[in-house]
């Protein structure tokens, strides 16, 4: 499983003894932040201005007893305590899984800090993840997230291992289909040609996708910056309306593409979500709690009446025998399947599987 960097105390700037230092309290853990990363890992400490100028790196050392991690800068200028700055902290040489067709995805992910100083006051308890797969990119994908100590509270908030493994997968697929277009040559195909198909046809009117259970809104959000002429509907519960706005207006969209959000929860009625029969629907990690997946199957059943021809890109990584439900409760609702996976890093050089389901319906069906 891949591990994330939080900040348990946001990065602030403090005076010890007439010096300026800045100060931050980190972890490493899972997705869910269950288990803390037992192995080294070098890190990279690195404080940035306004303008992405380095004003101060260190570098130190996650020990693979730690639960937490102290971070110290400084002694730094006094100019620098009226200025406004970020901190991240990276592991520039965690190993990375390496699949031919597939980008790497690291075994730590970096974060970055909200701004923090002047007058010593504390960054928020924000991080944003970066994703960039190839230096040929312009720009890299940006999510903010909640961290801090609640970060069980407030799960629905974070980027999970199968919300960054679609992305993964997702970016395969669009990469593919640059590469076709361009006479280029391309990486092996996804085993599921229906959501290539749908990727890649040219059309006059926006591809219509919606995501159910989006969290903070990373896996349409990079749909959306990385394939034109793509419409996002992304939806949850009215708790993550506030970063997934600050992500939607911080999102940098691909050429016609566009973002929007809405509420949605599973056990109301639906309202129309889309003027237009949706075309894809996106359910990420969204299996976890056995309790809620009646009214998951309960909402996709009614959207693929209202859109018939829509197919669903389901992944989830398994974490225990109760997800199995929900393939019961797709089966009765009469939906198929075509199966596909990635494969990501685990600590001591293991990895984990993230599964990938396209759902669709025969028309006509129930």
């Amino acid at each position: 499983m891949v591990y994330y960097v939080r900040f348990l105390k946001t990065p602030r700037i403090q005076q010890q003894k007439g010096s300026i230092f800045i100060s931050a309290l980190i972890c490493i853990t899972t997705d869910l932040g269950d288990s803390f990363l037992a192995e080294d890992v070098d890190l990279m400490v690195t404080a940035r201005d306004n303008s992405s100028r380095v004003i101060f790196q260190k570098k130190t050392e996650w020990s693979a007893s730690n639960r937490e991690l102290a971070i110290t800068l400084g002694p730094l200028p006094s100019n620098l305590a009226k200025q406004s700055m970020v901190l991240t902290v990276e592991a520039p040489e965690s190993p990375e899984y390496v699949i031919p067709q597939y980008p790497s995805i690291p075994l730590v992910v970096a974060a970055t800090s909200a701004p923090f100083g002047p007058q010593s006051t504390p960054a928020e308890k924000l991080v944003q993840r970066r994703i960039q797969y190839s230096s040929s990119e312009p720009l890299p994908i940006k999510i903010w997230e909640e961290t801090g100590n609640s970060i069980a509270r407030h799960i629905w908030d974070v980027p999970r291992d199968a919300g960054l493994a679609t992305v993964t997968y997702l970016h395969m697929i669009c990469d593919n289909i640059k590469k076709t277009a361009n006479n280029k040559t391309k990486g092996t195909e996804p085993k599921i040609p229906a959501l290539k198909q749908i990727l890649s046809i040219n059309r006059n009117q926006p591809l219509q996708v919606v995501e159910l259970g989006a969290g903070c809104g990373i896996v349409g959000i990079a749909l959306a910056t990385m394939l034109p002429n793509c419409s996002v509907i992304l939806t949850d519960l009215p708790e993550v309306e506030d970063i997934i706005t600050r992500n939607i207006n911080a999102a940098q969209l691909a050429t016609m593409s566009s973002l929007q959000y809405q509420n949605l929860d599973w056990d109301d009625p639906l309202d129309e979500l889309c003027p237009q029969p949706i075309e894809l629907i996106l359910v990420s990690d969204c299996t976890y709690n056995a309790d809620s997946l009646p009214a998951l199957v309960s909402t996709l059943d009614r959207l693929i009446r209202t859109s018939p021809e829509a197919i669903i890109l389901v992944a989830l990584k398994r974490r225990h025998d109760s997800e199995t439900v929900f393939f019961d409760l797709m089966r009765s609702a009469g939906f198929s399947a075509v199966q596909d996976s990635v494969e990501i890093p685990s600590q001591h050089d293991g990895v984990d599987e993230i599964e990938f389901y396209c759902y669709s319906r025969p028309i006509g069906g129930r």
